[in-house]
């Protein structure tokens, strides 16, 4: 049945018929607690709460329509019967067996809480399935109550109450509507029963209808005999969904499959409710499964020419209710064939003779087995029979074979037989196999053939072996074996780069091996990111060994970006398609020189200090920094932002005061370069 969640299992329970609707006090939810009435008696059903049969049980009340005061019907309070005697003397031996593994209190021993919790789920769903369908279930479950105290021309409304662990009750559900005797009708049956007859079975079909939760199929061999169940357990129909949420239900709800073919059987169906109350039977309806199954082909048929008559011969048919054979007859094994028995021959009788036949002519003969319900099997293999000549054409001789890529061009010598038709070609993958398998069956009149194969088949060889016919069907012995094997032009897949290291002005790059058994190496391109058309260039010049999975590439330009592809080529020279590009920056850590022709000139007012210098020669110059200094052991503080000027005023210097100055140079890696010389500057004192 498979997993199914209890709260499905309840909804089910509650949608199958709900005669009054019960409203659960506090809720807008409906809890189901269903009523129906019987001929004497008005029956109550419900479903456990979400949390599970209440320990100590349910209490059901009962009060006239318009009364004021609620009677409770069962003596003890309603609870979950587990003592397995107890269960044994209510439901009775069969029914005990059906269900004891349900009923059961002792938990599954399956690993993992959720598993666990999923199967003692499905348990529980099964068994509110049991209690729909058979009251003496829900009895033991504490989930039925029959009110058998009622009488004819009064109406009742009905509690249902649930007690807690201290012993404190709350009311679970209340029927809206009030119910009496009067509301009893009989349980119509179900409605759409038809059965169609099958091979060794019977197939049946009904309506499904939500007022069942389940059925019981009866069968006799005759329209007023013995009827007796055929289902072992109740018939419950389930339902799928389907990928639009959709509902679907199987089109065969049963299979009597105990039946025996050409047999009439009968058959009626009952529905069974929520309360246990079995419905109407429906009419009665007959069923003849028949044999459908034709048998097996004869085997192993053979021709024997002798003068005008050919003589056939065949294995006897193994199938038990075999009747007889009969023989068919065409010009072309294409046919169109003519039957030649009019009646079937005995199923003992294994031969058959076709006589004055017309000479120079070819026959082609097939054998079919009929059973005794009449089925006739396909076709035996067709048989040739050449009522004239008997002498085979020679084995065909010097058979070569070239391959070129997704083909196979074979060549042989001519035969010189003026009744030559032509010649048939064999193919296998295996040299010694005993099976090949024809390419044509037409044959072919030139001594040559192009066989067409998948460019990819290159794996393994083919071999090719060939006989002549003639025009009367006769086949020569087979000529010479020859071995052709394709081409390779399946590339690699591509190639997968494991990690690369970079150093200054260097990369080295890391890939994983490919694990094609025929791989010869690699191939290694570089191109320059952001360059307009792209272009790869290949960074070796000969094949990369196959052993060999990194590449160190040097000699590039700090602070670019590189695109790396890589492509595996094997020993057909079929080269891969790239890897997924990688794409990497260098780095420079180079410092440029110090800047050079440093001087530091004091204003004569004493109010400042003009510094001048010259600017490092390197490309990837950023700019200078001046330092400045009281004391030529430092510590130096800039004085000026990163700048590309030669000449700096200080002014926010003191009269009579002594500075040490110097430069560094930055590069655009920030890399800086070493300090200029200090230059000490002492400035004018202030005259006073």
């Amino acid at each position: 049945m498979g997993e199914m969640d209890m709260k499905l299992i309840k909804r089910f329970l509650f949608l199958f018929i709900l005669v009054v609707p019960a409203i659960a006090l506090g809720s807008t939810k409906p809890y189901p607690f269903l009523v129906g009435v019987d001929k004497t008696s008005i029956i109550l059903r419900w479903a456990p709460p979400e949390a599970g049969f209440p320990k100590l049980g349910f209490n059901v009340y009962r009060k006239t329509a318009g009364g004021t005061v609620w009677k409770k019907l069962n003596p003890s309070p309603l609870i979950r019967i587990t003592d397995q005697k107890v269960l044994r003397e209510r439901l009775g031996d069969d029914l005990f067996k059906t269900v004891s593994a349900l009923l059961s209190p002792a938990p599954l021993k399956i690993k993992g809480e959720k598993n666990r919790k999923i199967q003692e789920e499905n348990r529980l769903s099964l068994l509110l399935l049991y209690a729909d369908f058979s009251p003496k279930v829900a009895d033991v479950l504490g989930l039925r109550w029959e009110d058998r105290e009622v009488e004819p021309g009064h109406r009742y409304v009905y509690r249902l109450t649930m007690l807690g662990p201290g012993g404190e009750e709350s009311t679970l559900a209340t029927l809206a509507k009030p119910i009496g005797l009067e509301d009893y009708s009989p349980v119509t049956k179900p409605i759409g029963f038809s059965a169609k007859p099958g091979d060794g079975e019977v197939s049946f079909f009904w309506i499904r209808e939500p007022r069942f939760s389940a059925y019981n199929l009866y069968r006799s061999e005759q329209e007023n005999g013995r009827y007796e169940r055929i289902n072992t357990a109740p018939i419950i129909i389930l339902t799928t969904t389907g990928k639009t949420g959709e509902q679907k239900v199987s089109e065969t709800l049963f299979k009597d499959t105990k039946v025996a073919n050409g047999k009439t059987y009968w058959y009626y169906l009952e529905g069974v409710d929520p309360f246990g109350r079995k419905s109407i039977p429906t009419e009665k309806i007959s069923a003849i499964p028949v044999d459908l199954t034709p048998p097996m082909a004869p085997r192993a048929l053979k021709t024997k020419v002798e003068g005008t008559t050919v003589q056939l011969s065949w294995e006897k048919s193994p199938e038990k209710d075999a009747y007889g054979y009969h023989v068919y007859r065409g010009l072309s094994h294409k046919g169109p064939f003519a039957r030649l028995t009019k009646d079937p021959i005995p199923a003992y009788y294994t031969k058959y003779k076709d006589k004055n036949l017309p000479l120079r002519a070819t026959f082609w003969y097939y054998v079919t087995a009929v059973d005794t319900a009449g089925n006739e099997s396909g076709p035996s293999y067709t048989a040739p029979a050449n009522v004239v000549d008997r002498e085979p054409p020679a084995v065909p001789r010097g058979l070569k074979g070239k391959a070129e890529p997704g083909k196979v061009i074979l060549s042989w010598i001519p035969n010189k037989e003026k009744d030559l038709a032509g010649y048939r070609i064999y193919r296998s993958m295996e040299k010694d196999s005993k099976h090949y398998d024809l390419l044509n069956q037409e044959p072919v009149k030139k001594a040559g053939l192009v066989n067409e194969l998948p460019k990819t088949a290159s794996d393994n060889p083919f071999f090719f072996k060939i006989k002549a016919v003639d025009t009367s069907g006769n086949e020569s012995e087979f000529s010479n074996i020859v071995e052709v094997k394709l081409p390779d032009v399946t590339p690699p897949i591509p190639p997968v780069f494991k990690t690369f290291r970079v150093t200054e002005g260097a990369v080295e790059l890391l890939w994983y091996p490919n694990t094609e058994s025929d791989i010869a190496g690699y191939n290694l391109f570089r191109s320059r990111a952001g360059s307009a058309p792209r272009k790869r260039i290949a960074l070796n010049k000969t094949l990369i060994p196959k052993d060999q999975h990194s590449f160190l590439d040097e000699g590039l330009r700090a602070g670019d970006k590189y695109i790396y592809e890589l492509q595996a080529v094997d020993t057909s020279k079929n080269a891969s398609p790239y890897s997924r590009p990688l794409v990497i920056s260098t780095f420079d850590k180079t410092p440029p020189p110090p800047p050079e022709g440093v001087k530091a000139i004091p204003l004569e007012d004493g109010k400042g200090v003009v510094l001048t210098w010259k600017m490092p020669k390197a490309k990837d110059l950023k700019g200078v920094v001046v330092y400045r200094a009281r004391k030529k052991t430092g510590p130096y503080y800039p004085i000026t932002p990163l700048t590309l000027d030669k000449r700096f005023l200080d002014t926010n210097v003191y009269m009579g005061k002594t500075y040490y100055y110097r430069i560094a140079a930055f590069d655009l890696f920030n890399n800086r370069s070493d300090y200029s010389q200090p230059i000490k500057v002492t400035l004018k004192k202030e005259q006073g």
